[in-house]
């Protein structure tokens, strides 16, 4: 019996060892996720830059905090994510956007979104009646069919 509980320590020694060099991996590779990230979002706002002065429509802006919003550099004003998600979809009007040509488009943009949340800003709008789903894709209400809310808030 001896044997075998020396045996099963030695295994534990070597698991310990080996889960400690997988952590230390692991905290490395953490460590080198985070600088290529902040090296990505320096190109990515560099690109924006770029596009900004060469007259491209759509660039980011980070205002305080973690929050982004898009600039429109043709008129200078700030609209939101739900804004660019709106007009996103009318700019692809004739052919529609899923919801992934939509996480796409924010991406292209340069802004940093989670896919959820593009469903969370489809939903928002069809609730505006500013966007209508058909045939697995989204397109915009004209603004003779839209329902105006009484708060403002439809579109």
């Amino acid at each position: 019996m001896s044997d075998f509980i020396q045996f099963l320590k030695t295994r534990i020694d070597e698991a310990k060892r080996e889960l400690q060099s997988a952590t230390d991996r692991m905290n490395k590779a953490e460590a080198e996720r985070a600088m290529l990230s902040a090296e990505l979002q320096g190109y990515e706002r560099t690109l924006a830059a770029e596009n900004r002065r060469q007259g491209q429509a759509v660039s980011i802006s980070v205002v305080a905090g973690d929050s982004t919003q898009v600039s429109d550099s043709f008129n200078g004003e700030t609209v939101s994510k739900a804004e660019f998600a709106r007009q996103f979809i009318r700019s692809r009007a004739d052919s529609g956007s899923t919801p992934n040509d939509i996480y796409q488009g924010f991406q292209a943009a340069g802004i940093a979104i989670k896919k959820p949340y593009v469903y969370a800003l489809v939903q928002r709008l069809q609730k505006q009646t500013a966007i209508r789903p058909r045939r697995g894709k989204w397109y915009p209400v004209p603004e003779s069919e839209r329902v105006h809310a009484p708060n403002g808030s439809g579109g």
